[in-house]
């Protein structure tokens, strides 16, 4: 559900990813302040990061990125049959594409309501605005471009789109493992 709820705002928001920013900002009067109050520095000097886009394509990336290790090794133990483990994988995969489509289809309906607003600007004469959302449009463009480019890799089954799929075998072969050992401790 949480996948859905996703595209119905500009921005994505995800639970791996905790965007903040980072203020570094110090001057004398903050500094006047908050030498009577040490817990209040103690805030103040806090520093954060942010990273990745804060837009659709950082799904894809935490989808890719994400540490199936677990799912696979309690699969294992539950099911060592290999027919299994190729399911999931499948299931996994798919899971994938259905990504790539999804997050395409976003950015196209957001190519699209940004060009609409681009020409309401221009005959607005809001030039300012028309040149923001320009750059919104290219950045949109760019992560088309990378989409696509990544489905290219999956395709070809590159390693670098894959992390997900070993992490999940490696999973699975620690639990056959494990199921293993705890049959032959058994048996002796």
């Amino acid at each position: 559900m949480k996948i859905l709820n996703l595209f119905s705002s500009k921005k994505v928001a995800n639970s791996d990813i905790v965007p903040v920013n980072v203020d570094t900002t110090d001057n004398d009067q903050e500094s006047a302040m908050t030498a009577d109050h040490p817990e209040e520095e103690k805030k103040n000097n806090i520093v954060t990061i942010k990273w990745g886009t804060g837009m659709p394509i950082d799904v894809i990336y935490n989808y890719i990125h994400k540490n199936f290790e677990d799912d696979g090794y309690q699969d294992a133990l539950v099911n060592q049959d290999i027919a299994y483990r190729d399911t999931r994988i499948s299931i996994i995969r798919n899971d994938l594409e259905m990504l790539f489509n999804r997050i395409t289809l976003c950015y196209k309906k957001n190519l699209r309501e940004a060009q609409v607003r681009i020409d309401n600007s221009r005959k607005a004469f809001a030039l300012s605005a028309a040149a923001n959302l320009e750059a919104q449009l290219a950045t949109y463009e760019e992560h088309l471009a990378e989409i696509e480019k990544m489905k290219q890799l999956f395709d070809d089954n590159d390693a670098k789109m894959l992390t997900m799929i070993e992490s999940y075998k490696r999973g699975f072969l620690k639990g056959i493992n494990a199921a293993t050992m705890d049959f032959i401790n058994n048996n002796h």
